[in-house]
């Protein structure tokens, strides 16, 4: 009995020592292989519209040890997507490797919201701006393929603005009275006419003048006007 007590307190009276070899807990964050494997994807080359962005956050990694170190070794992967091996050494060993993958991200330059647009705004420049955002396979638009067309939705600032996200403002309605501009070399005449179609800026509308019982055509510059030029052609 009391050799047993005995070898109980020996073994408590070792217990310490036996924990001081197996090392302390380690912690290395996510944030730290990130940044080590981050090393390794700027030596890779791409041009100015494509970037490689990480996939995910990396995991803490909960180690027992005295030291540690990591290493991130090449990229692996094709163009589009990539891994960069990080190799954790504990106490000059190596313990695990961990993946961290990033995707290759285009980046186009369009026309996107000045600030905030409630649905309905007839859009002009001061609602837009041009930036450099990721590119989700929406075609890029210019500010001056949007100016005069009406918003079917609400657009935050920043946000990209494409033609879907807008529809023609009709600013000239089939059957109504609109004011067609006839010019001919320098020569100018005004006449009230029918809209047969409708129209946003810059449209082509047909028109019917019920004075002369002519059918003609032309362009929308302004609410309820038609513009038709004949200038170097024949009537």
């Amino acid at each position: 009995m009391r050799s047993a007590a005995f070898a109980f307190a020996l073994v408590l009276s070792l217990a310490p020592a036996l924990a001081g070899a197996q090392g302390e807990v380690l912690h290395v964050s996510g944030e730290r292989i990130a940044l080590a494997a981050s090393r390794e994807i700027a030596r890779l080359t791409h041009d100015a519209d494509h970037e490689y962005v990480a996939v995910s956050v990396v995991p803490d990694q909960v180690l027992t040890g005295d030291s540690v170190s990591l290493h991130a070794e090449s990229p692996v992967g094709s163009p589009s997507f990539v891994n960069v091996p990080v190799t954790i050494d504990v106490d000059g060993k190596l313990d695990r490797t961990v993946y961290v993958g990033y995707r290759m991200q285009q980046y186009v330059e369009t026309a996107v919201a000045a600030h905030d647009i409630v649905p309905g705004t007839v859009l002009s420049e001061d609602d837009l701006t041009m930036a450099r955002v990721p590119f989700t396979g929406r075609a890029a638009n210019g500010i001056d393929a949007l100016v005069g067309r009406k918003t079917l939705e609400t657009v935050l600032k920043g946000q990209p603005m494409t033609i879907a996200d807008t529809s023609v403002n009709q600013i000239v309605k089939a059957g109504s009275t609109v004011v067609l501009i006839v010019r001919d070399n320098g020569v100018q005449v005004t006449a009230d006419v029918i809209a047969r179609t409708s129209g946003g800026l810059g449209d082509q509308v047909s028109v019917y003048n019920p004075s002369t019982n002519k059918a003609l055509s032309g362009t929308v510059t302004a609410p309820g006007t038609v513009v038709l030029d004949i200038s170097g052609g024949d009537e």
